[in-house]
């Protein structure tokens, strides 16, 4: 197949795919399957071949016999012994908030608090439509 597949639904895979891959669900990749694209999905079980970045959102499964050409984000990641992964693994975390130094003290952290109040109060009139 040619073209990307957008789905809220699990599925599988056991066949040629030209394009990136979306699904809300989990997706399963067999080992008779071969994507070429990214890959975005909840949860993901590969089995067979895949070119391209892999954005999961809880938990990847990368089985023994799979081959993965491409980034691997994701929460909870599983490889198998003889998987072979050539690419970057990352998980995917939440942005960092900016922190404060340990040594600021309540009246530092206050005073913070009070100009990022002005700040967005002064920013949320300048943006009005009217």
């Amino acid at each position: 197949m040619n073209g990307s597949i957008d789905a809220s639904v699990s599925g599988r895979i056991d066949g040629n795919v030209r394009g990136d891959v979306k699904t809300t669900g989990k997706l399963v990749v067999s080992e008779t399957a071969n994507i070429r694209g990214h890959i975005y999905a909840t949860d993901l079980v590969v089995q067979g071949k895949v070119y391209g970045d892999v954005y999961i959102s809880n938990k990847a499964h990368i089985s023994n016999k799979a081959l993965v050409k491409g980034d691997v984000n994701a929460m909870v990641l599983e490889i198998e012994e003889g998987a072979v992964v050539e690419g970057a693994i990352r998980k995917n975390v939440q942005p960092v908030q900016k922190t404060e130094a340990v040594s600021e003290t309540e009246e530092e952290k206050t005073a913070v608090a009070a100009e990022a109040t002005q700040a967005d109060v002064e920013e949320e009139q300048n943006t009005s439509w009217f």
